[in-house]
């Protein structure tokens, strides 16, 4: 396993809009590829433009599926609509790393980031994937995803 350099970061809190449900572990394409088109759609028909990349948050994983909220972030809050809702993602300090390849791999590089979290004390468990380039405009093996540990 490559080892990928592990940053400590000062994050502010990001308002966003997501959608948030259980996931199989098998579905995350499948649910991204739904989530993702409406809430651009509903920051547009608000008048904004995303404030950044897309993103998937983790809540509870069991092996089987996860508890997810997938959306984009705002520069200000707007409101939602059916099952699209106000999120935040958190500030503070947290450690981040940059997963480049296959989406089916990130798993190694969140390994990587759990462990170093230990080896500081904390006993966090999720965070979240921020897609920094566009999957349909490059190829599997150059698709970044910077996954944020909030220490």
């Amino acid at each position: 396993m490559t080892e990928v350099a592990i940053e400590t970061v000062d994050l502010e809190p990001q308002s966003a809009l997501v959608v948030r449900r259980k996931v199989a572990l098998t579905d995350f394409g499948e649910a991204l590829a739904d989530i993702l088109p409406r809430v651009f759609q509903h920051i547009a028909g608000a008048g904004q433009q995303p404030a950044g990349m897309p993103f998937m948050r983790y809540f509870s994983m069991d092996g089987v599926a996860c508890d997810i909220a997938a959306g984009m972030p705002v520069l200000e809050p707007i409101d939602g609509a059916g099952d699209i809702e106000q999120h935040v993602l958190p500030g503070g300090r947290a450690l981040t790393a940059l997963h480049v390849g296959a989406y089916e791999d990130v798993g190694a590089v969140w390994g990587q980031v759990m462990e170093r979290a230990r080896e500081l004390g904390s006993d966090a468990q999720f965070g979240w994937d921020v897609y920094t380039n566009d999957p349909g405009e490059v190829a599997p093996e150059e698709r970044e995803t910077r996954v944020y540990l909030p220490l």
